[in-house]
């Protein structure tokens, strides 16, 4: 049986990978602190163009505006699983009554189990970690003295890792219900909390959202319509599964704004035995890859008579008692999960009441600026006008159409503007 702590960790970081979507695709791991503590970097977006400057001057100082950092004390989980002697002698399931295999051999098997299991599990916590961001702005953390407790979910200690000052400002409110929505509507809700985002200095690329929603999506006829326009390349959708409970219901482009949608539905057993969705049902993200970062603490634990550390991501060991004549597979870990930008990214769900205007729906966001960008519209007259291919593509490319090419015959063209002009710009 393998003991030594550092051969545990290699051995570990060779397991077969598990997918972690919000973990690995939002927050992937980043630096690893020899201290209890971890040191997390913010930094506002922004939009700040560079001045001109008088040669002799040399250079003008920007302020680092809305960057911090702050240590936090990182949060602790520890895991144990025993391996007793009664165990070893049973017959593994599966296994051969003539196989002949000792308890030693045996032993290396539970332990290897053991430890994947429990690698699993902090990944479900990981991944728990981080769509608690998204969703709440904030990880709430009980850290409990025994099994008993966290079941009962009594006698805990509480830490709180917040991501936001006074108010969660990245969630969004509709000033109507979604299912009173049209098609159109729900496609411009989803064009201006782009443009929140892009004022913000934040590109979202991804819509995340619960599998309610996606099928109220995928079932619409008059959406699925408006991203299979001929000869007008605006998005496909096209089912493809991915692991851990995601599907990628494919690209879409929202009056050029390019977004990726996925349906995430995994669900994890709570440690009340209860089973939980990670996404609260009716969520919808818009998200960026890369848009944080988790980082690591050491794990301190006594080894003979004196301490030792390790600054790694996870941290298994196997413990002997002969007292009690039994062997315990441990794994810690002490993660930090963090957003890079605190408004990097805005999360709305269909079921939350309305705004009562368009002010307080602004309000929740952090907002002043209009639900759409100002765009000069011409009349049908005027488009029909147009007898230059090329002027008609440029005006596409001005209200958001792209992907019209001069391949296209000018009626073509001209269709083309005018349905998408009544969809997206209809009152």
């Amino acid at each position: 049986m393998v003991v030594e702590t550092y051969k545990l960790i290699n051995t570990i970081k060779k397991m077969y990978p598990v997918v972690q979507f919000f973990k690995d695709r939002y927050f992937p791991d980043g630096k690893t602190y020899y201290s209890e503590k971890a040191l997390i970097e913010t930094k506002r977006g922004g939009k700040k163009v560079a001045p001109f400057v008088i040669p002799v001057v040399g250079g003008i100082v920007m302020d680092a505006d809305g960057y911090r950092a702050d240590e936090v004390k990182a949060p602790y989980i520890a895991l144990k699983m025993p391996i007793t002697a009664e165990e070893l002698e049973k017959k593994a399931f599966g296994e051969s009554p003539e196989s002949g295999r000792t308890p030693a051999q045996r032993e290396n098997e539970i332990e290897a189990e053991h430890m994947d299991d429990m690698r699993k599990a902090i990944y479900r916590r990981q991944e728990l970690m981080c769509a608690d961001i998204i969703t709440e702005g904030k990880i709430i953390m009980k850290h409990y003295a025994t099994a008993d407790d966290a079941a009962h979910d009594v006698r805990y200690k509480t830490q709180m890792l917040k991501f936001y000052e006074n108010e969660f400002k990245n969630k969004y409110m509709f000033t109507k219900t979604w299912e009173s929505m049209s098609t159109s509507e729900k496609i411009q809700e989803f064009y201006k909390i782009a443009l929140v985002l892009k004022k913000r200095g934040v590109h979202a690329s991804d819509i995340v959202m619960t599998g309610d929603v996606s099928m109220q999506l995928m079932t619409d006829k008059e959406f699925l319509e408006f991203y299979t326009k001929l000869h007008v390349n605006t998005g496909t959708i096209s089912q493809k599964e991915l692991p851990s409970g995601v599907a990628c219901n494919g690209d879409i482009n929202v009056n050029g704004v390019i977004f990726t949608m996925f349906t995430y539905d995994e669900e994890y057993e709570d440690l009340d035995g209860e089973v939980k969705s990670f996404l609260p049902k009716g969520t919808i993200a818009f998200l960026h890859p890369g848009m944080g970062t988790t980082a690591y603490a050491q794990v301190t634990f006594v080894k003979g008579r004196s301490f030792v550390s390790h600054a790694e991501r996870i941290v298994p060991r196997v413990v002997a008692s002969e007292d009690n004549n039994i062997v315990e597979v441990q794994m810690f870990s002490r993660p930090v999960p963090y957003p890079l930008d605190w408004d990097g990214w805005i999360v709305a769900n269909i079921y939350d009441p309305i705004a009562s205007s368009q002010d307080e729906a602004d309000n929740s966001i952090d907002t002043d600026e209009d639900e759409t960008p100002g765009v000069t519209l011409k009349t049908e007259t005027e488009i029909r006008r147009m007898t230059r291919k090329a002027d008609v593509i440029a005006y596409a490319e001005s209200i958001g159409l792209s992907g019209l090419t001069t391949d296209f015959i000018l009626d073509e063209l001209q269709e083309a503007v005018l349905k998408y002009q009544g969809e997206i710009y209809a009152d």
